[in-house]
């Protein structure tokens, strides 16, 4: 059977990693120099404390670890060479025990004494061979991990079966001219990205339920029920910021919603009188304005006008809670609340909607849940012009859940939408 493996590729540029004066020997010069002959030219000498350096600065494509002797500092060699990040294809010619190590390190090849250097030319052409060969394998063993967790995604969000999943990235691959796995990433990271916007979303929304959830148990409205979800409410935040911390690289964001949390958190327990609750709407707002910064960001890296859709849809969860809490607020607190912030807030909720509803992105789920949502705010608005009396506060806190559960099916459902997915 004819052999179909490539030949193996020529290294034309070296770097070698020793000791100095391994380098200056008269067995090496010989080698060198037939190398040299051969079109392989010494772009670089090394020593452990160097190599870093010298690699960046020479761009070689092999490197040779010469360790003649007892070689006693070849552990503090391999050490150096586990700092190369990719790793360098390469031969080490070193009689020890070491070279267990050496696959992880590039060294694709070990032989125990320095060969002549036709020979140690083959080796070296092998040793790239079996690197390129090596990561062309583990590519492929990425693809088909990145596939799986597509699919998975796909079958979750979009209610498939496995057959139809892997269909539809393989025609998502063929219209984009692109390999399966790199479409599998693509739609691993734009859901990562979606649901990470999703979490920074409702950061802002929960600053505003909390103290809405303070407000009632001030007011004595279903106080018991309020203490629940406001616990919950707490345990949702930071299983959120575990989660963004995870999906996230820019953790300097995440630490900012951290500690304005912190500042939030210290005040929810024990009593909450006027003084509490003021001071606590301030410490929300400060946690408000970063988690808002951190979904803008999030939307700004983002995946276009689906992921919009998901930070305005995130948005209007806020809005629900926070106009319910300033509505509960105003019959608390000795200034009588912010009129002006909740005039606002309705304007802004109300446009909110219109806008969610008049966007193209959209299927027969979602616009079911539309119909919901404004329904619910229907509601809310009738609550909010009769806010007097605890009756009236009470329809207020049921009201503003009901919308609130409303507008969490129809963010993760904007979350999950096929055209952000494979957007």
């Amino acid at each position: 059977m004819k052999n179909t493996l490539p030949e193996p590729a020529f290294p034309t540029r070296l770097l070698l990693l020793g000791r100095p004066e391994a380098w200056l020997s008269a067995a090496w010069q010989t080698v060198e120099t037939a190398l040299g002959d051969a079109g392989c030219t010494v772009v670089a000498r090394a020593t452990r404390h160097s190599l870093v350096r010298d690699a960046l600065e020479s761009s070689p494509q092999a490197l040779l670890l010469w360790a003649p002797g007892e070689a006693a500092d070849l552990p503090e060699l391999l050490e150096a060479l586990a700092l190369l990040s990719p790793a360098l294809p390469g031969v080490c010619v070193a009689d020890t025990a070491e070279r267990q190590r050496g696959p992880g390190l590039g060294l694709q090849v070990w032989l125990s004494a320095l060969p002549a250097p036709e020979e140690l030319l083959q080796q070296l052409r092998w040793a790239v061979w079996l690197s390129d060969r090596f990561a062309a394998l583990q590519a492929q063993l990425d693809d088909r991990k990145w596939t799986e967790r597509a699919k998975g995604l796909l079958m979750a969000g979009q209610e498939l079966d496995e057959a139809s999943a892997f269909k539809l990235l393989r025609e998502a691959a063929m219209h984009a001219h692109l390999r399966l796995g790199e479409v599998a990433r693509s739609v691993v990271r734009a859901a990562e990205m979606a649901e990470a916007l999703n979490l920074a979303g409702q950061q802002r929304m929960l600053s505003q339920r909390l103290v809405k959830l303070m407000a009632q148990r001030a007011a004595g409205i279903e106080a018991r029920r309020a203490k629940v979800l406001q616990d919950e409410s707490c345990a949702r935040v930071d299983a959120n910021l575990a989660r963004l911390q995870a999906l996230l690289t820019a953790t300097e964001a995440v630490q900012a919603v951290n500690q304005a949390w912190a500042a939030l958190r210290a005040l929810l327990p024990g009593k909450p009188t006027a003084a509490v609750l003021t001071q606590a709407d301030a410490a929300a707002e400060a946690l408000l304005t970063v988690s808002d910064q951190l979904a803008g960001a999030i939307e700004a890296g983002g995946a276009g006008r689906p992921l919009q859709l998901v930070n305005l849809c995130g948005r209007q969860r806020m809005l629900s809670q926070r106009l319910a809490k300033d509505a509960l607020l105003a019959d608390l607190l000795p200034t009588g609340g912010n009129a002006a912030g909740m005039a606002a807030g309705l304007k802004a909720f109300e446009a909110g909607l219109l806008e969610l509803e008049a966007a193209p992105l959209s299927s027969a789920e979602i616009r079911a849940s539309q119909a919901l949502v404004r329904d619910e705010w229907l509601r809310l608005l009738r609550s909010l012009r009769d806010v007097q009396g605890p009756e009236a506060a009470a329809g207020l806190a049921r009201s503003s859940e009901l919308l609130l559960a409303q507008l969490d099916r129809l963010t993760e459902q904007y979350q999950q939408s096929l055209q952000l997915i494979l957007g």
